[in-house]
């Protein structure tokens, strides 16, 4: 036996490791995709991303939406009326903000790439047309601000790049994600690991996964943030 494998510290990682590895298997990430989650192998937070709590924890307001459905971008729609409101009564600036949004279950697609629409059904299964073909949508509507899209938020920079290039805390639910790979394997004729990984590179930059919805949503009460449905 080695003197590191005496080390407290170095067997208390493997076991989290060990442990995480288990719970992860069930929702199709490999042990690559759990070290590109995290900020270092040793992290305690078993790999996956948290430092977004510690933008929640300097914030002086905290708010968490949570989005299991689309509903026509209602999560970005309100956490657009929340700041405003808090900067029309108080003066605040975004920095004074905690907005986390927490897209699961049927909200997911909201934080896919147009790749991803272009090949599901979603513009179909919400009746969201593109404007450009009076056709169910085959791109993210919510992405970007750009014109035409179609379906976007009601409240102006309210699209999903927007909230995000200001701070907006955007978590989306891995077990959803993964639940998608099966259609996706059969809409494009892939192997469903193939599926998996294209649905992991999907995900818009900025967004950060987490092992499920309900523990992202659960966290941010924790850590301080009000709850409010958004769908």
């Amino acid at each position: 036996m080695s003197a590191s494998d005496t080390n407290p510290s170095r067997r208390k990682f493997i076991a989290n490791v060990a442990g995480s590895a288990t719970a992860l298997a069930a929702v199709g990430l490999s042990a690559a995709d759990l070290l590109a989650q995290g900020t270092a192998p040793a992290a305690p937070q078993g790999g996956w991303d948290m430092s977004w709590l510690d933008r929640v924890a300097k914030a002086k307001h905290k708010q968490v939406f949570d989005a299991p459905g689309m509903a026509e971008g209602m999560a970005l729609t309100n956490s657009v009326v929340w700041l405003n409101g808090y900067a029309e009564v108080y003066k605040t600036t975004d920095a004074d903000m905690a907005a986390v949004l927490v897209f699961r279950h049927k909200g997911l697609p909201l934080v896919l790439s147009d790749e991803i629409w272009a090949q599901m059904p979603y513009g179909e299964e919400e009746k969201i047309n593109d404007p450009a073909t009076s056709a169910p949508t085959k791109r993210n509507p919510f992405l970007k601000a750009s014109l035409g899209r179609g379906g976007a938020s009601l409240m102006p920079n309210g699209d999903l790049e927007s909230l995000i290039a200001r701070g907006v805390i955007v978590l989306a639910c891995n077990l959803a994600l993964m639940r998608q790979a099966g259609a996706l394997s059969k809409a494009m004729g892939v192997t469903r690991e193939v599926a998996q990984q294209k649905l992991i590179d999907a995900v818009v930059p900025g967004v950060i996964r987490m092992p499920s919805g309900v523990f992202a949503t659960s966290r941010a009460e924790e850590a301080g943030c009000l709850f409010l449905r958004s769908s």
